[in-house]
């Protein structure tokens, strides 16, 4: 398990696809998420099976949906993501760009 010499915390985040939702941190790394895994796995993520809710997630330190009603651990997202790339662009460079949902508010 990685360490940290800060709080973790979310800078920015776009939907990709299905469940996966892309990500960066304050460290300047970045990840891919698939909340596949624990929508089935946890009940109270069940609601984001519903992908236009997925998509509605909003960046505080981590990312939430619903007010904050459901959120998920910045730490968890990074040590269960896939590594990306910090320049969206480069990583996701296979998704038209009108596919991809910006995450534009930032508390």
């Amino acid at each position: 398990m990685p360490t940290f010499n800060m709080f973790l915390e979310i800078t920015d985040a776009q939907y990709v696809d299905a469940y996966k939702i892309w990500v960066c941190f304050n460290n300047g790394e970045c990840r891919i998420f698939d909340f596949a895994t624990i929508i089935e796995k946890y009940p109270v993520f069940e609601p984001l099976k519903d992908i236009g809710l997925l998509k509605e997630f909003r960046i505080t330190d981590t990312l939430e949906w619903l007010n904050g009603k459901i959120d998920v651990a910045p730490e968890y997202l990074y040590e269960h993501g896939v590594v990306s790339y910090p320049n969206k662009e480069t990583e996701l460079g296979s998704v038209a760009d009108e596919d991809i949902q910006y995450a534009t508010d930032k508390d």
